[in-house]
């Protein structure tokens, strides 16, 4: 296979909330340490959030799915009721791709969950912690189907890099390797440096850190709840609440709520938080757990794979959770007394930067 001289690789992540673009910001920060030219197909939202937090990386528009899960409750029948979508939409990727590839001819493709991104021509990884799919009881009939597919999408890339220690170590069976899949596990995956002091300069009242994140209308139905229990708050706590949202114009309502933090302010917050409430989503928990900080996971309702890792990581003591139906502020704070630190592997932050490092290494001598 030829490839160009030139060191170009475009990178593209499943528009779904803002997990899988910040998950991409250290994989492009490397890729730019190795003096390639990086090109991301984004979105609005994350166009907005790359230019604050990587201004020199050129963004081209590129087609990203666009689904509204319905249900306060469960996602399943909306899902399931979309999955044309989802077959439309990586039909859409494979072709905008080939134009881009016609553009651009890049290097390295990287696709971080889209499953279009894939050519016979351009040498293409997919990066994904979920190996093997969880499905609801209501579902299960068709788990066997729905990993087959995703193996055999999989497959079709030339490598998968999976953002783990190794197989299993914190997405458990999640990241368990296949057979018959070339698969590279990079470390976790944060735009924030491991922190070796758990000590952390406080304000003076206890601050609590509310940051939701996520596809609507889920992100939106915590707001909500989480605004209804803010007078339940004890005096002696405040409260600081991010929304998510970077594509809007940052303002502050009636508690300081901020629709967007970039990452040294988000540093700066969770450092400085007595007490996290936040989804279970990947990204976020590998942040947490590069800051070495603990948090309350509230699991998005009908989201198989973060009620897995809420349940999981609880049981390792890294975290605690509670569902969001049953969620309340004095009940929270109740449950708050446990170890900040968990048992974290020792092998967990050590490894962060080295495995993508060595990757990235490997991948542009093999090309060259």
């Amino acid at each position: 296979m030829n490839f160009r001289n030139e060191k170009r690789v475009f990178v593209v992540a499943l528009n779904w909330g803002l997990g899988h673009i910040c998950r991409m910001i250290p994989v492009i920060r490397e890729f730019q340490e190795q003096n390639f030219e990086v090109i991301v197909g984004a979105s609005p939202g994350q166009k907005h959030l790359l230019e604050q937090e990587l201004p020199s990386v050129r963004c081209e528009e590129f087609p990203h799915i666009k689904i509204r899960l319905q249900g306060k409750r469960s996602q399943i029948l909306s899902f399931t009721w979309q999955i044309p979508v989802f077959i439309l939409q990586i039909i859409r990727e494979h072709r905008a791709l080939k134009k881009v590839i016609k553009k651009y001819n890049p290097l390295v493709v990287i696709s971080d969950n889209c499953f279009g991104l894939w050519n016979r021509n351009t040498y293409c990884i997919f990066v994904t912690h979920q190996l093997n799919i969880l499905l609801p009881r209501q579902l299960f009939f068709m788990k066997r189907a729905v990993n087959f597919l995703n193996k055999w999408f999989i497959k079709k890339f030339d490598e998968c890099w999976v953002p783990d220690t190794n197989s299993g170590n914190i997405a458990g069976k999640l990241s368990e390797g296949q057979t018959g899949i070339k698969l590279k596990y990079i470390g976790i995956l944060s735009r924030f440096v491991p922190q070796k002091s758990e000590v952390e300069a406080r304000t003076q009242k206890k601050m609590i850190l509310i940051i939701l994140s996520g596809p609507e209308p889920q992100r939106t139905y915590l707001e909500e709840i989480i605004k209804k229990e803010l007078p339940r708050i004890p005096g002696e706590y405040s409260c600081v609440a991010l929304k998510g949202k970077p594509d809007s114009q940052i303002r502050k309502e009636f508690t300081p709520w901020l629709n967007y933090a970039d990452s040294q302010m988000l540093e700066k917050l969770v450092k400085e938080a007595e007490f996290i409430i936040c989804r279970s989503g990947y990204s976020t928990i590998m942040d947490l757990l590069t800051l070495g900080k603990t948090a309350l996971l509230i699991p998005t309702p009908g989201q198989t794979e973060q009620e897995y890792l809420a349940c999981r990581l609880t049981k390792k003591g890294w975290f605690t959770t509670v569902s969001q139906q049953k969620f309340s502020f004095p009940e929270a704070l109740r449950q708050q007394h446990y170890p900040e630190s968990g048992e974290k592997p020792a092998t967990l932050l050590n490894k962060k930067d080295q495995l993508l490092a060595q990757s990235i290494r490997n991948l542009a001598a093999n090309l060259s």
